[in-house]
Protein backbone atom coordinates (compact mmCIF):
# COMPACT_ATOMS: atom_id res chain seq x y z
CA UNK A 1 0.00 0.00 0.00
CA UNK A 2 1.44 3.70 -1.20
CA UNK A 3 0.15 6.63 0.95
CA UNK A 4 1.00 10.19 -0.05
CA UNK A 5 0.82 12.79 2.18
CA UNK A 6 0.64 16.55 1.61
CA UNK A 7 2.17 19.46 3.84
CA UNK A 8 1.18 22.86 3.24
CA UNK A 9 3.68 24.50 5.41
CA UNK A 10 6.55 21.85 3.90
CA UNK A 11 5.48 23.28 0.59
CA UNK A 12 5.80 26.74 1.15
CA UNK A 13 9.19 25.81 2.26
CA UNK A 14 10.36 24.11 -0.13
CA UNK A 15 9.38 26.29 -3.05
CA UNK A 16 11.48 28.82 -1.51
CA UNK A 17 14.28 26.77 -1.23
CA UNK A 18 13.97 26.19 -5.22
CA UNK A 19 14.08 29.41 -5.75
CA UNK A 20 17.09 30.91 -3.33
CA UNK A 21 19.20 27.41 -4.81
CA UNK A 22 18.83 28.91 -7.95
CA UNK A 23 19.98 32.15 -7.44
CA UNK A 24 22.98 30.90 -5.74
CA UNK A 25 23.81 28.55 -8.33
CA UNK A 26 22.68 31.10 -11.26
CA UNK A 27 25.67 33.73 -8.88
CA UNK A 28 28.00 31.09 -8.78
CA UNK A 29 27.93 30.15 -13.01
CA UNK A 30 28.13 33.84 -13.66
CA UNK A 31 30.76 34.75 -11.33
CA UNK A 32 32.76 31.25 -12.98
CA UNK A 33 32.21 32.35 -16.43
CA UNK A 34 33.08 35.83 -15.86
CA UNK A 35 36.68 35.16 -14.61
CA UNK A 36 36.84 32.60 -17.05
CA UNK A 37 37.89 29.79 -14.79
CA UNK A 38 38.07 25.82 -15.64
CA UNK A 39 34.79 24.16 -14.46
CA UNK A 40 34.58 20.64 -12.36
CA UNK A 41 34.20 17.31 -14.30
CA UNK A 42 30.62 16.58 -15.27
CA UNK A 43 29.15 14.49 -12.27
CA UNK A 44 30.34 17.88 -9.75
CA UNK A 45 28.62 20.37 -11.97
CA UNK A 46 25.42 18.24 -12.36
CA UNK A 47 25.72 17.97 -8.59
CA UNK A 48 26.68 21.26 -7.54
CA UNK A 49 24.38 22.98 -10.46
CA UNK A 50 21.45 20.75 -10.48
CA UNK A 51 18.97 23.39 -11.81
CA UNK A 52 21.21 24.03 -14.71
CA UNK A 53 21.93 23.00 -17.96
CA UNK A 54 25.71 24.07 -18.33
CA UNK A 55 27.82 23.98 -21.85
CA UNK A 56 31.46 23.56 -22.49
CA UNK A 57 33.99 24.89 -24.37
CA UNK A 58 37.40 23.14 -25.22
CA UNK A 59 39.24 24.42 -22.44
CA UNK A 60 36.28 23.24 -20.26
CA UNK A 61 35.03 27.22 -19.34
CA UNK A 62 31.98 27.96 -19.65
CA UNK A 63 30.12 28.71 -22.72
CA UNK A 64 26.72 29.10 -22.12
CA UNK A 65 24.46 27.98 -18.74
CA UNK A 66 20.56 28.04 -19.13
CA UNK A 67 17.97 26.86 -16.56
CA UNK A 68 16.62 23.39 -16.80
CA UNK A 69 12.82 24.20 -16.80
CA UNK A 70 11.72 20.36 -16.73
CA UNK A 71 13.57 19.72 -13.35
CA UNK A 72 12.47 23.15 -12.11
CA UNK A 73 8.97 22.54 -12.59
CA UNK A 74 9.53 18.74 -11.45
CA UNK A 75 10.57 19.62 -8.44
CA UNK A 76 8.36 22.40 -7.15
CA UNK A 77 5.18 20.16 -8.47
CA UNK A 78 6.65 17.52 -6.44
CA UNK A 79 6.78 20.09 -3.10
CA UNK A 80 5.03 19.35 0.03
CA UNK A 81 4.38 15.98 -1.41
CA UNK A 82 5.93 12.88 0.33
CA UNK A 83 5.18 8.80 -0.21
CA UNK A 84 5.10 6.28 2.62
CA UNK A 85 4.84 2.23 1.35
CA UNK A 86 3.35 -0.80 3.32
CA UNK A 87 3.37 -3.97 3.01
CA UNK A 88 0.98 -6.26 4.69
CA UNK A 89 0.01 -3.69 7.05
CA UNK A 90 -3.53 -3.10 7.68
CA UNK A 91 -3.54 0.54 8.95
CA UNK A 92 -4.97 3.84 8.14
CA UNK A 93 -2.86 6.65 6.99
CA UNK A 94 -2.80 8.42 9.85
CA UNK A 95 -1.72 5.04 11.98
CA UNK A 96 0.46 4.34 9.23
CA UNK A 97 2.25 7.83 9.13
CA UNK A 98 2.48 7.91 13.42
CA UNK A 99 4.60 4.69 13.26
CA UNK A 100 7.06 4.87 10.97
CA UNK A 101 7.77 8.83 11.16
CA UNK A 102 10.70 8.36 13.59
CA UNK A 103 11.87 5.79 11.70
CA UNK A 104 14.63 8.18 10.38
CA UNK A 105 15.76 8.59 14.12
CA UNK A 106 15.57 4.96 14.91
CA UNK A 107 17.80 4.27 11.71
CA UNK A 108 20.55 6.77 13.68
CA UNK A 109 19.96 5.02 17.06
CA UNK A 110 21.13 1.91 15.81
CA UNK A 111 23.95 3.28 13.70
CA UNK A 112 24.81 4.99 17.30
CA UNK A 113 24.93 1.65 18.63
CA UNK A 114 26.90 -0.55 15.80
CA UNK A 115 29.78 2.48 15.48
CA UNK A 116 30.02 4.52 18.29
CA UNK A 117 28.86 2.10 21.56
CA UNK A 118 30.55 -0.74 19.39
CA UNK A 119 27.90 -3.22 19.90
CA UNK A 120 26.88 -4.43 16.28
CA UNK A 121 26.46 -8.02 17.50
CA UNK A 122 25.35 -8.99 21.23
CA UNK A 123 26.40 -12.60 22.21
CA UNK A 124 23.23 -13.15 24.60
CA UNK A 125 22.49 -16.58 25.86
CA UNK A 126 19.32 -15.85 27.54
CA UNK A 127 16.50 -13.41 27.94
CA UNK A 128 17.57 -11.86 31.06
CA UNK A 129 20.87 -11.41 29.60
CA UNK A 130 19.58 -9.55 26.49
CA UNK A 131 17.16 -7.67 28.86
CA UNK A 132 20.29 -6.12 30.68
CA UNK A 133 22.36 -5.48 27.62
CA UNK A 134 19.57 -3.68 26.31
CA UNK A 135 19.22 -1.25 29.49
CA UNK A 136 23.38 -0.79 29.47
CA UNK A 137 23.03 0.13 25.84
CA UNK A 138 20.30 2.45 26.73
CA UNK A 139 21.75 4.18 29.44
CA UNK A 140 25.05 4.57 27.59
CA UNK A 141 23.24 5.88 24.69
CA UNK A 142 22.49 8.59 26.64
CA UNK A 143 25.65 9.23 27.87
CA UNK A 144 26.93 8.94 24.42
CA UNK A 145 24.97 11.25 23.13
CA UNK A 146 25.67 14.22 26.26
CA UNK A 147 29.29 13.90 24.82
CA UNK A 148 28.46 14.53 21.70
CA UNK A 149 26.09 17.97 22.23
CA UNK A 150 28.91 18.99 24.40
CA UNK A 151 31.43 18.40 21.78
CA UNK A 152 29.58 20.04 19.15
CA UNK A 153 28.34 22.73 21.39
CA UNK A 154 32.01 23.88 22.86
CA UNK A 155 35.03 24.83 21.06
CA UNK A 156 36.09 21.51 21.78
CA UNK A 157 35.15 20.54 18.11
CA UNK A 158 38.49 23.03 17.20
CA UNK A 159 40.53 20.71 19.26
CA UNK A 160 38.77 16.71 18.75
CA UNK A 161 37.92 15.60 15.37
CA UNK A 162 34.95 13.41 16.80
CA UNK A 163 33.45 12.60 20.22
CA UNK A 164 35.30 9.18 20.25
CA UNK A 165 38.61 11.33 20.22
CA UNK A 166 37.15 13.10 23.84
CA UNK A 167 36.59 9.97 24.95
CA UNK A 168 40.01 8.50 24.17
CA UNK A 169 41.57 11.46 25.18
CA UNK A 170 40.14 10.57 28.65
CA UNK A 171 41.17 6.69 28.40
CA UNK A 172 44.60 7.41 30.10
CA UNK A 173 43.28 8.76 33.60
CA UNK A 174 42.79 6.08 36.36
CA UNK A 175 41.57 5.77 39.70
CA UNK A 176 44.38 3.53 41.97
CA UNK A 177 43.19 2.04 44.97
CA UNK A 178 45.53 0.01 47.33
CA UNK A 179 44.15 -1.75 50.78
CA UNK A 180 44.43 0.66 53.93
CA UNK A 181 45.05 3.92 51.72
CA UNK A 182 43.10 6.20 49.72
CA UNK A 183 41.88 6.42 46.41
CA UNK A 184 43.95 8.02 44.05
CA UNK A 185 43.37 9.51 40.59
CA UNK A 186 46.03 9.84 37.86
CA UNK A 187 46.76 13.77 37.03
CA UNK A 188 44.69 15.57 34.51
CA UNK A 189 47.15 17.30 32.35
CA UNK A 190 47.15 18.70 28.48
CA UNK A 191 43.80 18.74 27.29
CA UNK A 192 42.13 16.55 29.21
CA UNK A 193 42.07 19.65 31.71
CA UNK A 194 40.08 21.74 28.59
CA UNK A 195 37.37 18.75 28.68
CA UNK A 196 36.61 18.93 32.19
CA UNK A 197 36.09 22.24 31.99
CA UNK A 198 33.98 21.80 29.06
CA UNK A 199 31.63 19.18 31.12
CA UNK A 200 31.73 21.43 34.06
CA UNK A 201 33.64 18.81 36.09
CA UNK A 202 35.84 19.52 38.85
CA UNK A 203 39.51 18.19 38.95
CA UNK A 204 40.09 15.93 42.24
CA UNK A 205 42.16 17.12 44.74
CA UNK A 206 45.48 16.24 43.84
CA UNK A 207 45.64 15.47 40.33
CA UNK A 208 45.33 19.30 38.84
CA UNK A 209 48.37 21.12 37.44
CA UNK A 210 49.79 21.58 40.60
CA UNK A 211 50.07 18.08 41.21
CA UNK A 212 54.12 16.66 42.10
CA UNK A 213 55.27 13.70 41.28
CA UNK A 214 55.06 10.96 44.76
CA UNK A 215 58.05 9.04 43.19
CA UNK A 216 61.13 9.48 46.23
CA UNK A 217 64.27 9.57 44.29
CA UNK A 218 66.60 6.98 46.15
CA UNK A 219 70.34 8.18 47.37
CA UNK A 220 72.99 5.60 46.31
CA UNK A 221 74.85 4.56 49.66
CA UNK A 222 78.76 5.32 49.47
CA UNK A 223 80.98 7.81 48.07
CA UNK A 224 81.08 9.05 44.80
CA UNK A 225 82.61 7.86 41.60
CA UNK A 226 85.35 9.91 41.13
CA UNK A 227 85.71 11.55 37.77
CA UNK A 228 88.19 10.25 35.23
CA UNK A 229 90.61 12.96 34.40
CA UNK A 230 90.97 13.77 30.42
CA UNK A 231 93.96 15.31 29.45
CA UNK A 232 93.29 17.43 26.39
CA UNK A 233 95.53 17.94 23.14
CA UNK A 234 97.94 20.39 23.01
Amino acid sequence: MTIVYFDANQRAEQLTQIDINIKIQRDALKAIQADNEKLDDATTVKRNYNYFIVERNEDNTIKSFAIDDKKVAKARRLSGFHALMTLGVDMTAMEASKAYSMRDEQEKYYRQMKSTQGCNRQGNWSEEGKTGRLLILFVSMIISSYVKHIWKSTDLKDKFSSSLAVLDEMRSIRCIEHKGKAKFITPFVGKQIDIAQAFGFEIPEGSGTKYKSRKVKVKKVGRPKKKKEVELDK
